[in-house]
């Protein structure tokens, strides 16, 4: 009887690990997880904030449309700050694409002005914005430097002072070269370069045994904490991830001290010997760590910057660019740009917003 009763009681028992585990997928905390589950069906299945940002863009693009269409015959005011939202938010779901893997990004800095009056913005002003900011990325992204392989990661928009009725906004899109190439992740005890690695910190600087190699040990930290770090496409069916509530952070290298080796977590150093400048698989295992730490957990701390972030806000991802400058006295100072960029992910069907298009062709 038992060798009868076996399968039966091992069915059960699977069964009911699946249903647990399905359980658990759809519970799991939205900080760390997709905001989006599959039923039983398959049926997508949006938590509540999910469903209010797809509603919100929806309804925005919706309402450009009928200003095109000249279905208003009154004026229709928005608040700056939603009005502001909407742009970047509508824009990057239409034309970004922040999970493609960059080996190389470019940052366009653009300023714009828009008559504002009481802290709201007329709809048809919006509109003209709107398609003036589409007009200026896309000269800006044609002519990036990049010929082949480009991809345009996402857009910042930035709220600066009104006055004299006119709102100052400044835009930054970040463009770039993509490379469908991927590697399988390995797991790492130390850090991911190994003691045989040298590399120059510098502007192009090479390896220590080949100078002319056209990358450096800032290209390297930058693909890697990319690579380990930042979201890659999700891998739910039909279903794509869009960026909201976008932020980034730019820091020069001088902006945290680390007191228990005495030295920054970014690279930046003062009249430092060349040497100084070619790290070995040791220091560029340090940096990554300290690179991560500053990301993950100094600047969302930081009292400077916490007040941008949002409660589920996510790193998406950095650009590190070497730069040397002269300060007092003309000491020459090494460091190294970091943008970071963050914002709120979402989770959601493809049948929403379709795929990001190309701002080129579009």
């Amino acid at each position: 009887m038992k060798r009868n009763l076996l399968p039966q009681i091992v069915f059960i028992i699977i069964g009911v690990i699946v249903m647990t585990a399905a359980f658990v997928s759809c519970k799991k905390d939205k900080l760390t997880e997709p905001s989006v589950c599959l039923d039983e069906e398959k049926e997508i299945i949006y938590d509540a904030k999910t469903d209010l940002i797809v509603k919100r863009i929806k309804r925005f693009d919706n309402q450009l449309k009928e200003i095109k269409n000249g279905v208003y015959r009154d004026e229709k005011f928005i608040n700056a700050d939603s009005a502001l939202w909407n742009i970047e938010s509508l824009f990057n779901v239409t034309y970004s694409s922040p999970d493609e893997n960059y080996v190389s990004k470019k940052i366009h800095e653009l300023s714009f002005e828009i008559d504002i009056e009481d802290d709201m913005l007329s709809m048809k002003d919006v509109s003209d914005f709107y398609d003036d900011l589409i007009s200026s990325v896309k000269e800006a992204y044609r002519n990036d430097g990049i010929s082949t392989d480009k991809g345009l990661l996402s857009l910042f928009v930035q709220r600066g002072e009104s006055r004299s009725g006119k709102l100052s906004v400044k835009v930054v899109a970040v463009t770039g070269r993509t490379d469908c190439h991927q590697v399988d992740i390995k797991p790492f005890l130390h850090g991911p370069f190994d003691s045989n690695s040298c590399w120059y910190y510098g502007e192009y600087g090479g390896s220590c045994a080949n100078p002319d190699i056209l990358t450096d040990a800032a290209e390297l930290l930058e693909d890697t904490i990319n690579y380990y770090h930042g979201y890659k496409p999700d891998e739910i069916t039909n279903c794509r991830n869009i960026y909201v509530s976008m932020t980034y952070i730019s820091l020069k290298g001088n902006e945290y001290w680390n007191e228990s080796n005495n030295d920054y977590y970014i690279f930046y150093k003062e009249d430092c010997d060349s040497e100084e400048l070619y790290l070995d698989g040791n220091k560029l295992n340090e940096y990554y760590h300290n690179e991560v730490k500053v990301i993950k957990e100094l600047i969302p701390k930081d009292p400077k910057y916490s007040s941008l972030f949002s409660d589920d806000v996510c790193f998406i991802e950095i650009n590190i660019d070497g730069s040397k400058m002269y300060g007092v006295n003309n000491i020459p100072i090494y460091n190294h740009h970091n943008y970071i960029f963050y914002g709120t992910r979402c989770v959601v069907s493809k049948e929403d917003f379709g795929t990001s298009k190309d701002l080129l062709n579009d």
